[in-house]
């Protein structure tokens, strides 16, 4: 494909994930989102636009029905419960980002105690956040004044692409969007298909639930430009891969590639 200038946003967050007791035996671990966009135009006299192919129909979802995506989703078999779930919750917000606040960020209000943030039934240990309440009163702000979104279509090659660097980084205590053997986003997603107009990277280290990772992402505290955030909300993407994994110094690790189109290689 030819491309034109290509821009690049890289947001980085780490949050202290600190033990409530024993105060004496206090013990910090390192809790981390990572998002990377980039962005290419198609250059005058390039390559038509190609079909996207990958994933499943946008129509007849049954939105009427109060049903939401992930629940209507058959045939991927290539991704995990976690993984459908984290779609689930992804096309959730895309659907209705004011409801989506409503739903699950304004009851976690009451799990801040200052800079602290108490997960209920998630996270054993507090996170020490940087911003408290108010990034998360912030993002509620944000999400009732958002556009509703087209949902998103799982795509087997970017989830493979996403599963290389999980694979890659789950045996290491390495962190970023570069893979221990020197992979970036880009040669990871063209591995394994052709992309169209731009594509993004969430990373999240350190959380265990689907629904913990979308809500972190979307706070987003620390992150001035609220990157993953816009990851999550952009209406120009419609497919998604999605890889859940071991992580060697953070328990647990997710990644998110997003692109405008994709064309999975055929294998």
């Amino acid at each position: 494909m030819a491309r034109g200038t290509r821009q690049m946003l890289v947001a980085e967050l780490t949050v202290s994930v600190v033990t409530a007791m024993p105060r004496s035996r206090k013990t910090t671990a390192i809790l981390a989102l990572l998002a990377l966009t980039l962005a290419s135009k198609e250059a005058a006299g390039g390559k038509r636009p190609f079909p996207d192919t990958d994933g499943y129909p946008r129509q007849g979802w049954g939105f009427d029905t109060g049903a939401t995506p992930g629940d209507r989703i058959t045939g991927v078999n290539y991704l995990s419960p976690d993984e459908l779930e984290v779609l689930k919750e992804v096309n959730l917000l895309r659907r209705d980002p004011a409801g989506y606040a409503r739903l699950r960020l304004e009851p976690l209000r009451a799990c801040y105690l200052g800079k602290l943030f108490f997960h209920p039934g998630a996270t054993p240990v507090p996170l020490r956040t940087r911003e408290g309440v108010a990034a998360l009163d912030e993002c509620i702000r944000v999400l009732e004044n958002a556009e509703p979104a087209p949902p998103l279509s799982p795509s087997d090659g970017l989830s493979l692409a996403a599963r290389e660097l999980t694979r890659e980084q789950g045996a290491t205590t390495r962190t970023g969007h570069v893979g221990s053997h020197g992979s970036t986003m880009p040669e990871r997603i063209e591995r394994y298909g052709q992309w169209r107009s731009s594509i993004a990277e969430n990373i999240s280290y350190g959380l265990q639930t689907p629904r913990e990772i979308i809500a972190f992402l979307l706070i987003d505290d620390g992150v001035s430009n609220r990157g993953h955030r816009k990851n999550l909300l952009n209406g120009t993407f419609n497919r998604i891969g999605i890889s859940i994994g071991p992580h060697r110094r953070h328990n647990a690790m997710c990644v998110m590639d997003f692109a405008a189109g994709y064309t999975t290689k055929k294998r």
